[in-house]
């Protein structure tokens, strides 16, 4: 009896394991990926498994093998209302792969499976097949955690796969009741061909998954190498700009000393320093030309800072940077120009236009915050903001694509708008 009941809750921890990290792997959004709670929400359900087959409290099987999806969603995600109807999915996910196959086989091969200790929902096949799926499911997180690889689906692609789940539900009880009254010779060839189909749906669905990834992660990439070699070559003429500059008021400083030194001799003093003051002014004696400390911030802030300048708007950066060091510079670059395009036109019409860089190195994370004035306070729903232009299937895409670099990295960031100051809170963690 005790082995009978070791191996139920056994089951039971791996059914509870598989449907969340199907959660976690394909449906959860804004998962914050904080290992240490994840791991403590899976200890404590582990514990309240042992409590389980310790008082043999049946009526509480149900929420130790669901339950922990809620909790997971209330504790380590931000998308809150949106995540708990895709708990659904990750149990129909869960039914395809390892509830569906135990009734076909015995419907294909007219042979049931043998029961452990005379208990039906307990097969050999069936726990191995739990285990298998366990075990493919932990590795396939953890690389997708270090290869940085997004599998989460969208939301047409979650109803594409409750399209093909209702299907194979159709086809299964169609091969049960086509079993009973089709001759055996012709049930046995239509169970393999509705085993066929259901595969070939499966496969091609799967494939049109992985294509449709493929290219749009190639199509951000090339965007962003698009931005950056923009970004390369019109700080090169911003250089150049620079460059001639300096020349032309290194030629002339000889000249303005002579005129500040003979106002000197005459003892015009209001008139010197009022010169002085005209020439400290020049832009090229103030500008600074390293800004965090990394090539590609600089090189995206110091082309927007000549904008802001030009526009009245002020730009400035504060805190550390060095960290920026463990991004690619096409990522840097990729965020800096979203975030401080968003900022500059967030910021046009405020009672002061002001934007704010901030840069920090925490003990377990880096954060990058950028915050500007806007005219009124902006409306934040689920984390996002609904673009404010005309054309929007052109335009919002600079959150989107700082998202994409972000979750690279394994990040997350948070809005905020108090006011009249639009903030934009970006977390990486360290590794």
């Amino acid at each position: 009896m005790a082995a009978e009941n070791i191996l139920i809750s056994v089951s039971n921890v791996m059914a509870s394991l598989i449907i969340l990290f199907y959660y976690l792997l394909f449906f959860a959004k804004g998962f914050t990926s904080h290992t240490r709670k994840l791991l403590s929400i899976i200890l404590i359900f582990l514990v309240i498994h042992v409590f389980v087959f310790i008082t043999d409290a049946d009526h509480l099987v149900t929420i130790t093998v669901l339950g922990i999806l809620p909790a997971v969603d209330f504790f380590c995600c931000r998308s809150r209302i949106y995540n708990l109807f895709m708990i659904i999915p990750a149990c129909l996910f869960y039914t395809l792969t390892a509830v569906f196959p135990m009734f076909m086989i015995p419907l294909i091969t007219r042979n049931d499976f043998d029961e452990l200790y005379g208990i039906s929902s307990l097969t050999l096949p069936g726990f191995i097949a739990d285990l298998s799926l366990t075990v493919l499911l932990i590795g396939t997180y953890i690389l997708c955690r270090r290869k940085k690889i997004d599998l989460r689906l969208k939301f047409l692609e979650v109803a594409g796969f409750f399209a093909f789940f209702i299907i194979a539900l159709f086809m299964l009880l169609s091969m049960g009741v086509y079993n009973n009254t089709l001759e055996y010779e012709l049930s046995i060839v239509f169970d393999l061909f509705a085993a066929f189909s259901m595969l070939a749906v499966f496969l091609a669905y799967w494939s049109y998954l992985i294509i449709a990834r493929d290219r749009a992660n190639k199509k951000r990439d090339a965007a962003h190498a698009q931005n950056y070699i923009a970004m390369q070559l019109e700080s090169l003429e911003l250089e150049e700009t620079n460059r001639r500059e300096i020349k032309i008021l290194k030629h002339d400083l000889r000249n303005h000393l002579q005129v500040i030194q003979e106002m000197c001799n005459t003892k015009q003093y209001a008139q010197m320093e009022s010169y002085i003051s005209e020439l400290s002014g020049n832009p090229m004696l103030s500008k600074s030309f390293c800004i965090t400390g990394n090539h590609a911030a600089d090189t995206v802030i110091s082309i927007k800072k000549a904008y802001a300048d030009s526009v009245g708007i002020r730009l400035t950066c504060e805190g550390s940077f060095a960290w920026l060091a463990n991004l690619s510079p096409i990522d840097v670059c990729a965020v800096f120009s979203n975030l401080l395009d968003n900022a500059l036109e967030g910021s046009t019409g405020a009672a002061d236009p002001c934007i704010t860089i901030k840069g920090n190195d925490h003990a377990h994370f880096y954060t990058l915050i950028f915050s500007n004035t806007v005219p009124e306070n902006i409306k934040i729903k689920n984390n996002s903001v609904k673009t404010s232009k005309k054309d929007e299937k052109q335009h919002g895409f600079g959150l989107s694509s700082m998202d994409s670099v972000i979750r690279k990295y394994n990040g997350s960031y948070t809005l905020e708008c108090k006011e009249m100051v639009f903030c934009i809170k970006a977390v990486f963690p360290k590794k």
